[in-house]
């Protein structure tokens, strides 16, 4: 009998601990499948928007070809005598759709904008670096680096260096998904005005 209820002792924490891995995979499960169905809901109903982007570094070895990205809107000169905002702060870029079709900044703010014109878009980025000049440089306005988590874009293996000759003769644009909140992710690419990739949702 005494070892029966030792056997039933031992079994307890071993019930437990099974319970408590399933409960940690089971929450990991939830969270991946919420990231992933957030995204895909981002790239199939948030505003498109398309950028021109210049590269900075066109290879990971690691994970294939990529891009590295850079925008006109991530510098931002802020007007002198303003509060440089902090690394890591929030920042909020209005973009308004041209009469050529190209996509400009029409407003910066620290904090959501109130109001945005019909047909505007905002982007919410994180400040990357702050440049506030001192006394002697009164010359010179304050600017800030923003990212916006589109500052990279994984394409097929082998085509990395063609991508980056391209981006290098300014013909690559990258097609945005923008949510009502300022999140915004690559769906694709454009090369010379027509669509060379796409994001699957999946």
């Amino acid at each position: 009998m005494t070892d029966v209820f030792a056997h039933r002792k031992l079994e307890t924490p071993r019930r437990n601990l099974w319970l408590a891995i399933a409960a940690v995979a089971l929450g990991q499960a939830a969270v991946l499948g919420w990231m992933i169905w957030d995204r895909a809901s981002l790239l199939s109903h948030g505003r498109e928007v398309v950028l021109d982007v210049i590269p900075v570094d066109p290879r990971s070895l690691f994970r294939g070809d990529y891009v590295i990205l850079g925008y006109d809107i991530s510098r931002v000169k802020l007007p002198a005598g303003s509060v440089v905002p902090k690394r890591g702060d929030a920042f909020f870029v209005t973009l308004h759709k041209g009469d050529d079709g190209s996509w400009t900044s029409v407003a910066t703010s620290a904090h959501p904008p109130e109001s945005v014109a019909a047909g505007d878009v905002v982007l919410r980025g994180r400040v990357t670096y702050a440049y506030q000049p001192s006394r002697n440089e009164a010359d010179q306005q304050p600017n800030i680096g923003l990212s916006y988590g589109i500052e990279s874009y994984f394409v097929p293996e082998g085509t990395g260096r063609e991508l980056e000759r391209m981006v290098g003769d300014r013909k690559i644009s990258a097609i945005l998904a923008v949510d009502d909140s300022g999140t915004a992710a690559i769906k694709g690419l454009m090369a010379d005005g027509k669509r060379v990739y796409e994001e699957p949702l999946l």
